[in-house]
This record gives structure tokens, C-alpha cells and sequence, in this order.
């Protein structure tokens, strides 16, 4: 029973990446991240490269930390300041472009700015590496399933709002289907195959779903077991966004660990940081179920809940 009508006209351009037409949110952090090792390597202080630029120093670190946006003009003069080739200079130009553009998902109401930043990523992410404690993974749920988790939130006050943000993550899952598709590699604790969510019914019908979806070519998916016992991600789930290869060669695109936490999100882009969950993620991969075991035990599951 499809019952979100919001969900059938959305439709979501995902084209392969391009400096110059990079979700924002990835330029803009680029951008970011760039400028400020481009000074730091320079040995100019903030202050002394906000006077060269014309403004404040505190405009500056809100740059630099990804929380403003900079005219393009004024971020290829800051990069030549700092020493930067042309194609540095050309490639932060390009960015500071597409980062005052607006992405698409912000047309949604039901975007916490919190979030904002997480749509961005995984909209130009071509891998998507995750792992999950006790919910099917949200490019993997049914409207229904989605609905009742929006609605079970203490801050989702009413049946409009929750298919709001249903509509939301409709959109989001045609990047699995798209042209140029994301690659999803899911592991899910075994929890969530049962942690039912909306009642039998609904259930079935995500189990039946979640089977489905895992059989893309672009989505793997395993489950770990209750029998695996102990292992690294005790503490919660997390999520590793890597995106393509920048065609500037003086420019790259950091991976990203995303951490939920509910009123808000850590976005961890420092190279230790990402090692460390990396470690943690094959970790989990080589305890979970094969692929081909994992879909036998979704499928048990589901008979589990059809008897």
C-alpha cells in the first residue's frame, strides 16, 4: 500500500561530479578545508589574510570552518595570496561557485539545518560505507517503515510533518537507482530485522523490501549476527561517505565519518579519524554474515513473520 502521494513527482538529478557542479554542501567544505591548509602552509595568521581579503577575521574562520559561504572572486585571490598555482587557484574558484548554489533537498520542510549538511554529502558520495544497531538503513525503507519512525520522534508533532520527512528520504533513495548510482555497503545488526517497527504488517512488507534492494548490484549488505558477540561499535552506529575523484588534480574530496547523535551530527573529516572507523567498519564486515548468508537471513525473517 503506497500512501505517500509527496513521494511520486520527487525527482532527484544525480549527475557524476564535477567541481563545478558539486553538491554544495561537498564544495563548500572542500573549499573549506583547502583555504585554510593552503594559509596554514603559507605561515600567514587569519588576521593578516582577512586584511588582504577585505574582511573580518571572524568571516574568515566561518570560511574556513565551512559555515559561510565566500564570493569566488575573493576566494582565487585569497589562494594566489597564499601561493597557490592556477590550478589551485582556478579549481577554488570552481568551488566557491558551486558552493553558493542551492541543493536540491532544500526545497523539503522537513530539513533540520542539522541535516543539511549530511544530504549534501551522501548526494555526491559514490560510496557509502554503514553501519546500523537496530533500524534498516534509510535509503533501504519502505514510506511506511520511515513513516513510523518519523512519527515515534519526540520533536515530529503530527502526521503532515512526518511524511514531510518521509518525502524526504523517498527522494533520497533514487540515488540507488540512478544513472550513475550510489554504492551502498550496509552492515546491519541482527536487531534490526526484528525491531519491529509499525506493527507485523509493515514489517513484512520491509523485510520483503530490504530483500529486494540488497539484490542491486550496487548494494551489499550484511548482518551481524547476536552470535558474533562482542566487537568495536558497541558504542552506536556511523556512517564512512567517500566521493569521486576531483577533476582538478590540486583539489580532492576528504572522506567524510558521519555520527549521528538525535538533537544534531558529527561530521569527522581529519585523516586519523576516518583510519580509525575505517579499521572499525572492516572489522564488523569480517565478524557479519556473508553477503549471500545475510540475505538467507533476512529471508528467515520474513518467513519468521508470515507464519
Amino acid at each position: 500500500m503506497h500512501w505517500i502521494s509527496e513521494t511520486e513527482d520527487v525527482h532527484v538529478c544525480v549527475r557524476r561530479c564535477r567541481v563545478a557542479d558539486a553538491s554544495p554542501t561537498v564544495a563548500r567544505r572542500t573549499l573549506a578545508r583547502v583555504l585554510r591548509q593552503r594559509r596554514e602552509q603559507a605561515k600567514f595568521t587569519a588576521a593578516k589574510a582577512a586584511r588582504y581579503a577585505g574582511m573580518h577575521a571572524a568571516t574568515l574562520s566561518k570560511v574556513e570552518s565551512a559555515t559561510t559561504r565566500i564570493q569566488p572572486g575573493t576566494a582565487q585571490a585569497l589562494m594566489r595570496y597564499y601561493g597557490g598555482t592556477e590550478a589551485e587557484c582556478d579549481a577554488v574558484f570552481d568551488l566557491a561557485h558551486a558552493a553558493r548554489q542551492r541543493g536540491w533537498w532544500q526545497t523539503h520542510k522537513a530539513m533540520p539545518d542539522w541535516f543539511d549538511a549530511y544530504v549534501g554529502l551522501e548526494t555526491e558520495s559514490r560510496l557509502l560505507r554503514d553501519y546500523q544497531v537496530e533500524l534498516i538503513h534509510g535509503l533501504l525503507q519502505t514510506d511506511q517503515y520511515a513513516f513510523h519512525l518519523a512519527r515515534s520522534a519526540v520533536d515530529v508533532t503530527s502526521d503532515e510533518e512526518a511524511k514531510a520527512h518521509v518525502a524526504l528520504r523517498m527522494a533520497r533513495q533514487e540515488r540507488l537507482t540512478a544513472e550513475n548510482p550510489v554504492e551502498l555497503h550496509t552492515i546491519m545488526n541482527e536487531a534490526a530485522l526484528y525491531r519491529e517497527v509499525g506493527g507485523p504488517e509493515v514489517m513484512r512488507s520491509q523485510l520483503k523490501h530490504l530483500r529486494e534492494r540488497c539484490e542491486l548490484p550496487n548494494v551489499s549488505c550484511q548482518i551481524l549476527p547476536f552470535s558474533a558477540g562482542e566487537h568495536a561499535a558497541g558504542y552506536g552506529s556511523f556512517l564512512i561517505m567517500s566521493f569521486p575523484q576531483s577533476p582538478h588534480e590540486a583539489i580532492t574530496f576528504a572522506e567524510v565519518v558521519y555520527v549521528e547523535y538525535g538533537l544534531g551530527a558529527l561530521y569527522l573529516e581529519d585523516g586519523s579519524d576516518v583510519s580509525h572507523f575505517t579499521k572499525i567498519f572492516n572489522d564488523l564486515s569480517s565478524r557479519a554474515l556473508s553477503v549471500d548468508k545475510s540475505l538467507k537471513l533476512i529471508e528467515r525473517a520474513l518467513q519468521e513473520r508470515s507464519t
